[in-house]
């Protein structure tokens, strides 16, 4: 049996996906939470074979409870489920932990398909998500390796603060700077890779090993 949490602050959506997965013989859903908080308290308290976040919920989002629950439950498997398929908010769910990413357009059948399957260890990415990482890593392997060899301790230190989804201001309050300054870092960052984002320096120095 499979005990499910799901988290998604539109309690009609969570309950018509607890009926949902439920149909299915192997499921179970053992709670609902209603903001990322409760997602975080739920898994303390039942230790659920796997949970479903919605990335934008109150008090604490899918990706911060992500990572928190990554942290205190590592047998719980962690799925998104979401509407949001950018860019950022797919590398953020994977630096912090979660095993599949899921879109809420997804059929029923291929819902329970994917939670099976994370749960008995494979990585689930749907649709256009899966698409978008693919392009991005390569074309960001293309640039070159002397680039790499440029960064200094406190851009490394910089970009881990962008995965934990730090803005410009709190990291320029962790390492004693201005906003200003850290955002100016970022940038020649960005310059420097020869990407678009912050979060693309973050692809970039996954995919080179540099944090």
């Amino acid at each position: 049996m499979i005990r499910v949490i799901i988290a998604d602050d539109h309690s009609l959506f969570a309950e018509s996906l607890q009926l949902m997965l439920q149909q299915d013989k192997d499921i179970v859903v053992e709670g609902i939470a209603l903001n990322g908080n409760e997602a975080v308290n739920l898994c303390k308290k039942l230790l659920p074979d796997l949970i479903l976040l919605d990335i934008k919920m109150p008090e604490c989002n899918g990706i911060e409870a992500a990572k928190i629950i990554n942290n205190i439950c590592p047998n719980t498997k962690i799925a998104i489920l979401t509407t949001f398929e950018d860019f950022e908010n797919i590398v953020l769910s994977f630096v912090n932990g979660i095993n599949g990413y899921i879109l809420k357009d997804v059929k029923s059948n291929e819902l329970v398909m994917a939670v099976k399957c994370i749960s008995h260890g494979f990585q689930v990415i749907h649709g256009a998500a899966g698409r978008f990482l693919q392009e991005e890593f390569i074309r960001l392997s293309d640039n070159a390796e002397h680039q790499v060899q440029l960064i200094k301790d406190e851009d490394i230190e910089i970009i881990k603060y962008i995965s934990d989804g730090k803005s410009n201001r709190e990291i320029g309050k962790l390492m004693n700077y201005t906003e200003g300054t850290i955002k100016n870092r970022v940038s020649k960052l960005i310059e420097l890779f020869g990407v678009k984002d912050r979060t693309q320096v973050v692809v970039y120095a996954l995919k080179n090993s540099l944090i």
